[in-house]
């Protein structure tokens, strides 16, 4: 399972399919290239890649892109490689993709457990005014690898909903935040919609109606049924945590910015994210209530920190709003409480 694995690094990264490497290698044979060089500096063989199921750390698949790339002056390699995906070549994740309702819940599918893939993207669906964004969040290597990237994750996200639609996505505008290349007109011909470069994000908009069209592939058993293999899956990855877990420590993280940081820190959308919470009989709220009560007496315990400071960690823009929230939690006003804390150490400094 661990053939040719660097293991000081293996043992360390989180996992991820090896796949995309094995769809790179193929799109170079097929081009007449090389990856033979990416494959002995990297010590990830043909047969490793070619053998399915493999898991490889993400700065192995950066170093081979890397190496591809440097050997192979191809600009249209990412556009190559993404022409080669289909939504079957991800599994249980492709195919709840596929048997989703409408393209608005496959994009929320895709979204929610995009560690499934080996993209490098994070996906976030944004809608106003009838108009859906489907934005790719760039947290990308930087260098060559950073636009090979975007413009594979891109042909990936638009070949696998066109696929799982039946048809041409009805895409109004795409915007990348890439200098146009020679090869632009391949992808405008593909897309036939605006394609505008040099753009600081990159995201296709589509009107919201067209979102919400039956997928001719919908149904609800399957699609249930691969949701919670997905689930599973995930679980597996990330160590077994819940969901409750997760969201809990990412309230944290964003300092209680509220439920759209925490979407945007998990990549998952802001629906899919309150229906986990409620399979797990919990609620955003309730999870940033409990933190903000155990925060505030471990804050109240550091008598450095003011109570305006307190206040601002645990969110709140004012110190009256979190006096009055302390109060309601514990019948006791947050000076009590320190005192309490305090008395409790003994009145140490």
């Amino acid at each position: 399972m661990e053939l040719n694995h660097k293991p000081d690094i293996a043992s360390r990264q989180p996992k991820r399919p090896a796949l995309g490497l094995q769809l790179l290698c193929q799109t170079l044979d097929e081009l007449g290239l090389d990856a033979s060089h990416a494959c002995d500096k990297t010590g990830l063989d043909r047969q490793f890649l070619d053998t399915p199921g493999q898991l490889i750390s993400k700065e192995q698949e950066v170093e081979f892109i890397a190496a591809a790339l440097a050997d192979n002056a191809r600009e249209d390699l990412a556009f190559r490689v993404g022409l080669r995906y289909h939504y079957g070549v991800f599994g249980v994740w492709g195919l709840a993709v596929a048997t989703s309702e409408d393209l608005l819940q496959a994009l929320e599918v895709a979204q929610e457990f995009i560690e499934l893939t080996h993209s490098f993207a994070g996906l976030s669906l944004k809608v106003q005014s009838g108009l859906a964004e489907v934005a790719l969040h760039q947290d990308y290597p930087a260098g060559p690898v950073q636009a090979f990237v975007i413009e594979r994750d891109l042909m990936i996200t638009l070949m696998i909903a066109s696929e799982a639609a039946g048809r041409r996505l009805p895409v109004k505008s795409v915007h990348i935040a890439l200098p146009e290349p020679a090869h632009s007109a391949l992808l405008e011909r593909m897309l036939d919609c605006e394609v505008i470069w040099n753009c600081d994000h990159t995201a296709a908009y589509i009107e919201l109606h067209q979102l919400k069209q039956p997928l001719p592939q919908a149904n609800a058993i399957t699609w249930s049924a691969c949701v919670r293999q997905c689930r599973e899956l995930v679980a597996m990855q990330t160590g077994g945590r819940s969901m409750e877990s997760r969201v809990r420590d990412s309230i944290a993280r964003t300092h209680f910015r509220g439920i759209t940081a925490v979407c945007d820190q998990l990549g998952v959308s802001e629906r899919s994210l309150r229906r986990r919470l409620q399979e797990e009989a919990t609620s955003f709220r309730a999870l940033q209530q409990t933190l903000r009560r155990e925060l505030a007496d471990q804050y109240l315990a550091d008598r450095s920190l003011s109570l305006e400071r307190i206040a601002e960690l645990l969110g709140y823009s004012e110190t009256a709003n979190f006096c009055h929230a302390f109060k309601r939690w514990t019948g006791h006003t947050p000076g009590e409480r320190r005192r309490t804390i305090v008395a409790g150490f003994g009145g140490a400094n």
